[in-house]
């Protein structure tokens, strides 16, 4: 059952994933909160019509490039990034509360109060992933405005995880039964934090020159 408070906390949840994509890469927040908001409202508006995940990340896609200049590879790089860490803290809050037996997931589609509690502890631990990035300074500060991403053998690996994740976000119905999967396929899910690793952190743990 979709209610009010379900739609707006649906809404809210699209803020966390702006705000995830930005602080991983260490983008200036204070200056463009107004530009920000917009997005958040597209976001807003889309989910009236339509929650296809891949909204949302041409959303973030079209802040990167309007405001901070991003090339079209970076803006989805960035995008996509914040969506998996976004969908990652999801899924750990689901797995959490039915490994705990605090709400079956079995009962998440109908239950619209078992769904708005879920929702609100989902906001609560994105939040406090938010806090700890901002509080611990990480991030990724190898991308700078205007960096292009060439298709060369050494960049093999960004547009490898961009594929993966946008085949996971076209296929995230594929085994909704299962909590595991609940917002991607695990296998999806699980290939995409690998390759994100991989990729940000080649060089810190050697895999990349």
């Amino acid at each position: 059952m979709f209610t009010w408070v379900n739609f707006i906390l649906t809404c809210i949840d699209f803020v966390p994933m702006i705000l995830f994509s930005l602080v991983l890469f260490r983008q200036r927040l204070k200056p463009y909160w107004k530009q920000i908001s917009l997005a958040a409202l597209a976001g807003t508006i889309v989910t009236l019509f339509d929650s296809w995940p891949l909204l949302y990340v041409i959303i973030i896609c079209v802040l990167l490039r309007v405001v901070w200049k991003f090339s079209v590879v970076p803006s989805l790089l960035i995008a996509l990034s914040g969506y998996i860490l976004s969908v990652i803290v999801s899924t750990a809050v689901l797995i959490g509360c039915e490994m705990t037996e605090f709400i079956s997931y079995a009962d998440f589609g109908s239950d619209s109060k078992i769904a708005n509690v879920t929702l609100m502890l989902i906001l609560m631990a994105k939040c406090s992933v938010l806090y700890l990035i901002l509080k611990l300074r990480l991030g990724f500060t190898f991308l700078s405005n205007y960096t292009r991403i060439p298709f060369t053998p050494a960049n093999v690996g960004f547009y490898l995880f961009i594929a993966v994740v946008i085949i996971g976000i076209t296929n995230r119905h594929s085994y909704a039964d299962n909590v595991l999967s609940a917002l991607m396929p695990i296998q999806m899910l699980s290939m995409a934090t690998v390759l994100f690793l991989c990729v940000m952190l080649g060089k810190e743990l050697g895999f990349q020159r």
